[in-house]
């Protein structure tokens, strides 16, 4: 056993527990609420005083799947992500499809492929069989288009993913991709860390993980890192991480040693985002977090935090190009000149951020790819650091869920909810301009969940929407739940498609629900929210926005983060 996990094993959970709750209630500032006793007192007196929900508890119980799904068949409808950069493929045009990662593929700083594709396209060169080479440009986040390819749902011609490891991945599950380019895009992934707190995770200026490993553990550091099944920097962290605890023996990366080693840095993380934008906005806002993680070409674009400093870690995110197995003969050589395009245009490269730590060399190296998939198993299994969850979903039934909207709602709820362990605690909160507790929270046993399905199946619309009533009702839930049960984390998963218009002011409720520092995940059905945005922020929630259709993935994505 490493002296890291040693000094891991050594650390006390309780007094984790507790640094983490002061942490928490340091954030917030001013006020009569200033504590998390007095959070809950507030809470609990809106509740009963203002709110006054009614408690009618579904007893009619649904048929259940016993088999658990994967979020491999729930992935939303390719149409949700349009092509970004079109090129007509007709008898006189070889157009190719990349599938190509976010901070490449969007506007401003993030638009790198898109600019060379469309001086590409305008070269107007010929390949072998006489038909001008274009290239088409889709932007898929790394890890959903790995989904894509595997799930065999769509392929496009190319993937250029941030990192190798999800074509390793790929390579692992019999999806052979042929490497066009090893680089397009030089990048490396990195810790950003406060500059007050760099001695507790470097040596002589790099990262020590060691160090980062133990103090995380022991509570004395706050580190965030992203979703190792969506996002390249949360797999290259989590591969490093279990790189670091086997000592650099690939063969022991998912041993017990190593796992349980893992479970317990887990408890000391106290934020996994589903990306690192999420990650940043929800850093910002509440200035919990000592750490997290970036890639450095998102780092050098990125303004308001002049505290922080970058340290590279793990395996470069150099952008490759890869020929899928639906690219042809044809398709693969308009790849090539693409690539070899690519590479004459260095100034554009450093225009958008790239390629500014060409020294930096990989921390590890994998011979077998399919320890990927198997770092990812083990991280839903140990993610929670031990600690089962208290969970409340909130449903909107407003008159505004009305037809397609809750028909896939219950469909996603009842879909994701496969997702979930039953070593987890949940319950369901309903509101229009009422509130109603469906059920209240237990362990999500075969009972607990036909339960859930049952309520989720006789869900009704109409009426105003009170969301910051069902919150508070929610949270109340959790506080009252979480007496008898100390060792849960408790979360909210909120589901909405408009405003409130009914009930309580976002203002007369901000203070108790930060203070109580339960989580608020807010799902935004077709629309963008602030004020669910607003909700989310309070203490480290996803906010995400989500079309009604794509609602199942939203929340298995969330699910699989949190439970």
């Amino acid at each position: 056993m490493s002296q890291a996990i040693q000094k891991i094993f050594t650390q006390s959970i309780p007094g984790l527990l507790l640094a983490g709750a002061v942490a928490i209630t340091l954030s917030g500032c001013g006020g009569a609420i200033d504590s998390p006793e007095k959070a809950a007192e507030e809470i609990n007196k809106l509740v009963n005083k203002t709110v006054q929900p009614s408690y009618r508890e579904n007893q009619v119980r649904a048929n259940i799947q016993l088999t658990q799904t994967n979020l491999l068949s729930m992935l939303p409808d390719l149409r949700e992500y349009p092509i970004s950069l079109n090129a007509r493929d007709d008898s006189q045009t070889e157009a190719v499809e990349i599938f190509t990662s976010s901070e490449k593929a969007g506007q401003g700083r993030d638009g790198f492929y898109i600019e060379l594709a469309q001086a590409f396209n305008q070269q107007g060169n010929r390949i072998s069989n006489g038909k001008v080479a274009k290239v088409a440009i889709r932007k898929v986040a790394s890890g959903l288009g790995a989904q894509f390819i595997q799930a065999r749902r769509y392929t496009p011609d190319a993937f250029s993913p941030s990192s190798f490891l999800w074509a390793e991945l790929l390579n692992a599950n019999g999806i052979p991709l042929e490497m066009i380019a090893e680089v397009t895009a030089p990048n490396t992934a990195g810790i950003i860390v406060k500059k007050s707190k760099l001695d507790m995770i470097t040596t002589d200026g790099k990262l020590d993980i060691a160090k980062l490993l133990t103090n995380v553990s022991s509570g004395s550091f706050a580190m965030g890192y992203t979703n190792p099944y969506q996002s390249s920097t949360g797999l290259n962290f989590l591969l490093t991480v279990l790189n670091s605890f086997a000592e650099g023996d690939e063969s022991q990366m998912l041993s017990p040693d190593v796992a349980s080693a893992f479970e317990a840095f887990q408890a000391g993380v106290p934020f996994v985002a589903q990306n690192t934008i999420q990650m940043r906005d929800a850093a910002q806002g509440s200035g919990v977090l000592d750490a997290m993680v970036m890639e450095h070409q998102s780092w050098v674009n990125v303004t308001g935090m002049n505290d922080y400093q970058f340290v590279p870690f793990g395996v470069r995110h150099d952008s490759p190009l890869y020929a899928t197995p639906e690219a042809d003969p044809a398709e693969r050589e308009v790849l090539k000149l693409f690539a070899k395009f690519i590479e004459s245009q260095q100034s554009v490269v450093k225009r958008f951020g790239f390629g500014q730590s060409a020294d930096y060399v990989n921390a590890y190296k994998l011979s077998d790819g399919s320890i990927i998939g198997q770092a990812q198993k083990l991280w839903k299994l140990k993610k929670s650091g031990g600690r089962p969850i208290a969970a409340v979903f909130v449903a909107d039934v407003s008159g505004s869920m009305e037809g397609t909207r809750i028909k896939n709602l219950k469909s996603a709820l009842v879909e994701s909810s496969d997702l979930i362990n039953s070593t987890n605690a949940i319950g369901l909160v309903t509101y229009s301009e009422r509130v109603n507790v469906d059920l209240m929270i237990r362990p999500f046993d075969v009972q607990q969940k036909a339960l859930f399905n049952g309520a989720v199946g006789r869900l009704r619309t109409g009426g105003k929407t009170a969301t910051n009533d069902a919150v508070l009702v929610a949270a109340e839930l959790l506080l009252e739940y979480g007496k008898a049960h100390p060792d849960h984390k408790k979360v909210i998963f909120l589901l909405s498609d408009g405003e409130t218009n009914r009930g309580l002011d976002f203002t007369e409720v901000e203070k108790a629900l930060e203070w109580s520092g339960i989580p608020i995940h807010a799902i935004a059905y077709e629309l963008s929210s602030d004020h669910l945005r607003g909700l989310a922020s309070l203490a480290e929630g996803a906010y995400i926005e989500s079309s009604a259709g794509s609602a199942a993935y939203r929340i298995g994505n969330l699910l699989n983060s949190e439970m």
